[in-house]
């Protein structure tokens, strides 16, 4: 046991997903604070978090990822071997979309789409899954 949540993980994977927890619990702050149109609280919440998340990707996630494809790393094994592999590829391209959805709100009001609602949803629904897929990589890495 060398993380502090009791498992066989490592004290990174702790942080790793205590941070995706907690960032995905702002998201969802944020998406309540749209959904009162509450615009003013919503918008820096949302930007803050979503970049803040490229912290724990950067530094922990996308790491283990290179490793787990070039096959130093083996995180679950059986019928799970693939969840990590998915949730790479779908947080990749979630994290992506949530940074592009930053900078057409923000830097570029002019990118499409034109009407960003859509794409705020889907990038909302995308990174609440990608938190559920990180949980479950915890899960089915360290817990059974």
């Amino acid at each position: 046991m060398n993380g502090f949540l009791g498992t066989s993980a490592s004290i990174f994977s702790d942080i790793s997903l205590i941070s995706t927890i907690l960032l995905g619990l702002i998201a969802v702050f944020g998406g309540l604070q749209a959904h009162r149109k509450r615009f003013s609280t919503h918008c820096p919440v949302m930007a803050t978090a979503a970049l803040l998340n490229w912290v724990p990707v950067l530094l922990l996630m996308i790491p283990n990822w290179i490793r787990l494809i070039n096959g130093t790393l083996n995180l679950a094994s059986g019928t799970f071997f693939s969840v990590p592999i998915f949730h790479g590829v779908l947080g990749g391209l979630t994290q992506l979309l949530m940074t592009y959805t930053v900078v057409r709100m923000y830097i570029i009001d002019t990118l499409p789409p034109k009407n960003p609602l859509w794409l705020m949803r889907i990038t909302i629904a995308l990174w609440l899954l990608t938190v559920l897929g990180g949980i479950g990589v915890y899960i089915v890495s360290f817990v059974i």
